[in-house]
């Protein structure tokens, strides 16, 4: 697997500099433009490769959730989709809510369901950013940290799905 802050020489974090990984970007993009090797088959070849690879790893980096996957993943972490048994029994109860919902749709319900969801996001959020702050300033790697950042991400993928489900009823 490449290790795209390898490949910008930036440092192995979920919170980097935006505008310093633009910068490179920008700097890969001028540097290996096809059109500068037009007359250089194995160079055009070769650039049309590099320029690839930045707008993957750019498209990686630059979108939160996406970095915070591949941070976990070149580390070794396995990301599986199970997620903990204590938050689905705890999603039950809103899926519950949701189908009743659904079956019934009424405005007051709706935007209970909506606030009750809302707030188990801005708690995800704010565990995501507490432990990835963490991450951040720790070294060597912790595994236990990413472990949990894992999980994060993948009840946040839920919550996502809920609100999805949520609008979809909601809408006319």
């Amino acid at each position: 697997m490449i290790n795209y802050f390898d490949f910008y020489g930036l440092p192995v974090k979920f919170n980097i500099d935006e505008q310093e990984l633009k910068r490179k970007y920008h700097e890969k993009l001028k540097s290996n433009h096809p059109d500068f090797f037009v007359h250089d088959a194995e160079k055009h070849k070769e650039a049309l490769i590099n320029s690839s690879l930045n707008n993957e790893a750019y498209k990686c980096l630059s979108d939160f959730y996406r970095r915070a996957v591949h941070l976990i993943s070149i580390n070794s972490i396995e990301f599986s989709e199970k997620l903990p048994a204590d938050f689905l029994m705890e999603m039950m109860d809103i899926n519950e809510l949701l189908e009743d919902v659904k079956a019934k749709p009424a405005q007051d319900e709706i935007q209970k369901v909506s606030s009750l969801i809302t707030q188990i996001e801005s708690d995800l959020k704010a565990g995501l950013s507490e432990k990835t702050k963490i991450f951040d300033h720790t070294d060597p790697v912790d595994a236990n940290i990413l472990n949990d950042v894992r999980d994060l991400l993948l009840k946040h993928k839920y919550i996502l799905r809920l609100k999805e489900t949520l609008a979809n009823i909601a809408a006319p």
